[in-house]
């Protein structure tokens, strides 16, 4: 990375967050005094504009900036532009708003590449890192709603990303300076793959912008605190907001309705529309925790789902048994659990997510037949299989035939449990370092199959060790029945280790979207 910016003397990087950008500069030894950002001075981008060299810091700055003609003609855009706020968290992590979130992050990277590419003549070299970013854009439904000049593009620097450093380099030298090989060999290319490309934007993309001026509207009104129409305006929106692929935007209008129509004192109406509302909502958030766990804050506790209690009581029988009931025992097991999920060795690695599955609650174990599972995680009620490659190096994709491999893992660990078929919504999950998955594999993966990385898993298992933490410090000897069964479920609740949670942090990042 450091060569490809050090072709010109002047550079700008896209990142979400601040110290990114700061990481980023430092590991490439930027001088301090060749650091700009955009609000530094009142002369905004102008002190870039004028220097020599200079790499220019923006973080969450992917539109508002025209950086035209010889002012740049290199950006670093590092790590998905999914998150910079909070409600982009929420829409994403939470409320589980794929679709909206994506259109948010599509118009994002369509407005960084082309920070510097700001008339007819202008050109740039945009270089693309961090593994969720290019994750993001190996990913055929996310390329399909962009221009098909900008598609393009990217398959073009796909496919050449995989040569040696050195002619990496030598590509974008050319690229830059627009010499005679470019001219004649890359550009050609460049066009031919543009011919054949369309931009296909998915019939939900229409149905968010007809229901945007409707919910502008409720969020006036509910800044002015006129609930009644905030609450009307936001059921126009939630009436445009249809189909499976919009469910859970759904659910979030559908909240805010019903919220704002109890606030709605005056308004002889809004009481039933409120209980008809949070109704609709409690149905359209099916599959995740947030309303649960806000219409938890008003009663004592949220009530658990099937799996989830099912969780709570192997984990209270687990709490209990030989294997972990000492707290010598349980620390050498939660010590060795850790120290195998960190490490790459896929024995060591395999044997972690085993031990990761039995601390939450589930029948855990790998299978010795050939080509199963790496781990299976049981609850009654649910299923979790697990295709370890700690091994892998994150560069490139992850190949059709693991792919293949991981489709196969539920069917056949029904085969092995002498059922007919998974419980509904089982899931697979392949956990590895590499951030994309090739094309082929993409098209060739059933809709249960799910990319995690390394770091994802072991956030989990420190998340399951604190929640033993507490179960061990509210259940001492003596706690037993059902105030062990509460000690357990708000050990696990508040540590976001119930396998409704495990289901969320798994699910984020569906092979085939």
């Amino acid at each position: 990375m450091g060569q490809l910016i050090a072709l010109r003397g002047k550079s700008v990087v896209l990142t979400p967050d601040k110290k990114s950008a700061t990481k980023i500069a430092d590991t490439l030894d930027i001088p301090h005094t060749e650091r700009f950002q955009p609000g530094d001075t009142l002369d905004g981008l102008q002190p870039f504009k004028n220097a020599q060299r200079g790499m220019l810091l923006a973080p969450s700055r992917f539109d508002g900036m025209d950086l035209p003609d010889e002012s740049c003609s290199i950006i670093l855009m590092h790590d998905l532009p999914n998150s910079l706020h909070l409600q982009d968290q929420f829409l994403q992590t939470r409320l589980r708003a794929g679709r909206v979130a994506q259109e948010r992050v599509r118009t994002r990277v369509i407005q960084g590449a082309g920070r510097c590419t700001r008339g007819p003549r202008d050109f740039a070299l945009v270089i693309v890192t961090g593994r969720e970013l290019q994750r993001f854009l190996s990913r055929l439904d996310v390329r399909e709603g962009l221009p098909p000049e900008l598609q393009a593009e990217i398959a073009f620097g796909r496919d050449n990303s995989q040569v040696a450093p050195s002619d990496l380099v030598a590509l974008a030298r050319s690229a830059l300076d627009r010499d005679e090989i470019w001219q004649e060999d890359a550009e050609p290319d460049i066009v031919e793959r543009r011919s054949e490309c369309t931009k296909q934007e998915p019939a939900y993309v229409a149905k968010l912008a007809d229901s945007a001026e409707h919910e502008v509207l409720a969020w006036q009104a509910a800044w002015l605190e006129d609930w009644d129409v905030a609450s009307q305006s936001a059921v126009q929106a939630l009436n445009l907001l249809t189909g499976e692929e919009l469910r859970p935007y759904q659910a979030m209008w559908a909240y805010l309705g019903s919220a704002w129509a109890r606030l709605a004192t005056g308004a002889p109406a809004a009481p039933a529309r409120a209980e008809q509302l949070l109704d609709r909502a409690r149905k359209a958030a099916i599959g995740t925790t947030w309303l649960r766990e806000i219409e938890g804050q008003a009663d004592a506790e949220p009530e658990l789902g099937v799996v989830d209690s099912e969780a709570v009581a192997a984990v209270a029988e687990a709490y209990r048994s030989k294997k972990l009931k000492t707290a010598a025992k349980y620390e050498a097991f939660a010590t060795e659990m850790l120290a195998n999920l960190g490490n790459r060795n896929a024995t060591k690695y395999e044997q972690g997510l085993v031990s990761l599955g039995e601390l939450l609650g589930a029948r855990s174990f790998k299978s010795s037949d050939q080509g199963r599972e790496d781990a299976a995680w049981l609850w009654p009620s649910w299923w979790l299989t697990v295709e370890a490659k700690s091994e892998q190096k994150s560069d490139g994709g992850i190949s059709l035939n693991d792919i293949r491999q991981t489709n196969t893992h539920l069917q056949q660990l029904a085969g092995d449990q002498q059922v007919d078929k998974p419980p509904a919504d089982s899931i697979s999950v392949i956990a590895s370092p590499k951030g994309i998955v090739s094309d082929d594999g993409v098209t060739g993966a059933l809709p249960h199959l799910y990319l995690v990385s390394p770091e994802t898993i072991l956030a989990l298992a420190i998340r399951a060790t604190q929640a033993w933490t507490r179960i061990r410090g509210a259940a001492p000897a003596g706690v037993e029945g059902d105030d062990l069964l509460t000690v357990v479920a708000q050990a696990l609740r508040t540590s976001r280790v119930l396998p409704s949670y495990v289901k969320e942090t798994m699910t984020a990042d569906p092979v085939r979207a």
